[in-house]
């Protein structure tokens, strides 16, 4: 929950800081088909960037699909509800480009995705994402290894799974501190006053890390 709340809250900065976000999207937008339904669409929608017989994105966030241009419902995928509405549509392709790191348990959420039969695209953060902040911090990620998601995407018998990584620099730490909090990708990264306060002075380091693990089938 506290997750859907930092989503609502910062949804009208999202489309500005997803930035590894687009870059996932530019990435598989020649692969995604013509008839696709989005799990954890967010602000961002696809239609933006690709027209489609049919879109449908997913959220459980409220503000977010405010600010989503394309056709979407609200519904969460951590609950059976969500992919039995989503059996009422005809549809190609299943994409998710940055939400399922946060699926409260993966390994229900690949078992659904299964049972729909149906090609997808999956692109999720792994906790090597902020890898060095977290180091700094002495905090643990608060989503899942690539170790992890490798083995629970086992279950959906991908054609092939793509482990891809991403950086972006800053010019100073308060840039950096901006970007943590509206991206989307902040997690649990509380910094204490005293740690924040050694960071701004310090800047140890000027660029944050992201992976992505990316199970992929039946694309022509």
């Amino acid at each position: 929950m506290k997750i859907k709340n930092s989503f609502d809250k910062y949804a009208n900065f999202y489309g500005e800081y997803n930035i590894i976000q687009k870059k996932i999207i530019k990435k598989y937008l020649p692969l995604v088909k013509n008839r696709v339904v989005d799990l954890g669409c967010g602000s961002e929608g696809l239609c933006k960037y690709k027209d489609f017989e049919f879109y449908l994105g997913i959220d459980r966030s409220e503000e977010m699909l405010r600010f989503n241009p394309c056709n979407t419902i609200k519904a969460d995928f951590n609950t059976k509800e969500c992919f039995e509405i989503l059996k009422r549509y005809n549809f190609k392709q299943l994409i998710s480009f940055s939400a399922l790191q946060w699926a409260d348990d993966l390994e229900f959420v690949f078992k659904e995705i299964k049972k729909l039969n149906k090609e997808f695209i999956l692109a999720i953060f792994t906790s090597n994402t902020f890898k060095s902040l977290h180091n700094y911090l002495q905090i643990e990620s608060p989503i899942y290894s690539k170790e992890a998601i490798l083995h629970s995407s086992k279950i959906l018998n991908p054609s092939k799974i793509e482990i891809s990584g991403y950086e972006l620099h800053f010019n100073d730490p308060l840039e950096m501190l901006r970007y943590i909090k509206f991206s989307g990708v902040k997690g649990n990264v509380k910094v204490i006053p005293v740690k924040l306060k050694r960071f701004i002075k310090e800047f140890p380091f000027n660029s944050l890390e992201f992976e992505k693990s990316e199970p992929i089938r039946h694309l022509d």
